[in-house]
């Protein structure tokens, strides 16, 4: 798919030319359209309206009614912008072209249309026959201008989407084709694809040979080996600090002996979201993301699995830090994986700061319902800014509190700590999040509780069901710098 940045737009047998328009403002088409007095009535003054005009010889013209102009969001565009991308598969057409002239000249109006036409349209069913493969190969942004500023908005949201999408399609595959080590497979192929990309991947001899109990107590119940992986970017000039980001890559997880109920348990296909993000990331740094950081992503692929040789609620274990661990349920499995993944990322590379994902904790739906993911950490300066990142992406976030209150409520009876507070303690989320920080050293540290928002959410004109990338665009929109 190319998106490029263009200075008009024109309506063909190929090419659908759609016009996000202001509220109060009057659409002008050109005069090989119908005339105005055929259509103006039908395009209501509201933000959200939308009118196809039918021209001659296959020419269509899209009105997308978004704010007035000094008023207008991101999201508005968007969402506009990936209804245009709908419509022009919809028509059959080749090329969409976005006209945003009608707008104030502002690039992160063009970066958010180059998104929502780039993430629109695609097909969850990863394994279907009869799957719809996209008819637009070009998406062409208008009336942006022609500034640098302008073409680096569209680049940046051409390759957010194509984060966003190769997120998306790693989380809808099924278990028994992305297991651990299908997953580190497709992680290899992404970084040979660029030389500045490199990746390495520790199989379950060598994690317990560095002391990676926590992660392997996780594992041990599931034929299908773990794997830590380890990808690397590093630019073509000096960086300008070194990040982290860890994702939870829990292929499958059944809960363990702790058994999870049987209704909908085939959803926890989307317990590697986290750890699909941090690839999504690579894919986008692979393509060509611009990226002043060195950046390494750690990716804990793990089945939790209820074999024989399972771990048992009431085991403990010795993470790689030296800590030992209770294991009061065997269904808080992803922050017993995380545990050793942050200490490998603290003491092995050392970064200035880490940024985790994971689908942790269920509570995260009872606290925030599906359209905020939890923001937990001590890296202050971090939250304020994939926050603030958050609110311009359409995917944002609730911070929670972390405190020593909180943190002590973890610490076990029979070992350093218990993977969960004791009955009647509330707060999963926190919980979750106090457990990982005995993890990270002393390095600055921002914790992403995407449960709530990695598979479910409202319905947006670029984003349906199945997997929704949740936090790859996010995070790649840090890393910029």
């Amino acid at each position: 798919m190319r998106t490029v940045l263009t200075d008009s737009a024109k309506a063909s047998r190929s090419e659908l030319h759609a016009i996000v328009v202001p509220a109060g403002a009057r659409p002008k088409l050109p005069a090989d359209a119908p005339a105005s007095a055929t259509w103006s009535s039908d395009f209501a003054d509201k933000s959200g309206s939308r009118l196809l005009v039918r021209g001659n010889g296959g020419k269509r013209w899209l009105l997308l009614r978004v704010s007035t102009a000094a008023k207008v969001t991101a999201e508005e565009v968007r969402q506009a912008a990936g209804q245009a991308r709908l419509t022009a598969e919809d028509l059959e057409k080749t090329t969409v072209s976005v006209d945003l002239g009608m707008l104030k000249n502002d690039a992160a109006l063009a970066q958010a249309a180059a998104e929502g036409a780039g993430m629109a349209g695609y097909d969850m069913g990863v394994c279907k026959s009869d799957r719809n493969k996209a008819l637009v190969k070009k998406i062409q942004i208008a009336g942006a201008g022609t500034a640098k500023a302008a073409k680096a908005a569209v680049k940046s949201g051409m390759l957010g989407a194509e984060a966003n999408l190769a997120t998306r399609e790693l989380q809808n595959l099924p278990a028994n084709i992305l297991n651990p080590k299908e997953f580190s497979k497709r992680a290899r192929k992404v970084c040979n694809s660029s030389p500045k990309l490199s990746c390495k991947v520790l199989g379950e001899k060598k994690m317990a040979e560095m002391g990676m109990g926590s992660l392997l107590g996780v594992s041990q119940g599931a034929k299908n080996e773990a794997q830590l992986i380890h990808m690397v970017y590093k630019p073509g000039r000096k960086a300008k600090g070194k990040i982290a980001v860890v994702g939870k890559g829990l292929t499958f997880d059944t809960g363990g002996i702790s058994l999870k109920p049987s209704g909908k348990m085939e959803d926890m296909k989307f317990d590697m979201s986290g750890g699909a993000a941090v690839l999504g990331i690579f894919h986008a740094l692979a393509k060509g993301a611009e990226c002043a950081y060195e950046v390494h992503g750690i990716i804990g692929a793990v089945e939790n699995m209820p074999g024989s040789n399972a771990q048992r609620p009431g085991d403990i274990v010795t993470a790689m830090n030296g800590m030992t661990i209770e294991v009061h349920n065997t269904d808080a499995e992803g922050r017993l994986v995380l545990a050793d993944c942050l200490t490998y990322t603290a003491r092995k590379i050392k970064p200035e700061r880490i940024i985790d994902m994971a689908t942790l904790t269920g509570a995260a739906i009872h606290a925030l319902g599906h359209l905020n993911s939890a923001v937990i950490g001590t890296d202050q300066k971090m939250i304020d800014k994939l926050k603030e990142v958050g609110e311009g992406t359409g995917e944002t976030m609730w911070q929670l509190p972390i405190t020593e209150d909180y943190r002590d409520l973890t610490r076990g009876r029979y070992a350093d700590l218990q993977n969960i507070y004791n009955p009647g303690q509330g707060a999963g989320t926190i919980a979750g999040a106090c457990f990982l920080s005995f993890f990270v050293e002393d390095v600055p540290w921002t914790h992403l509780d995407i449960a709530a928002t990695a598979w479910e959410g409202p319905s947006r004109s670029y984003m349906t069901a199945g997997g929704r990338g949740v936090m790859a665009r996010n995070v790649l929109e840090i890393l910029r710098g």
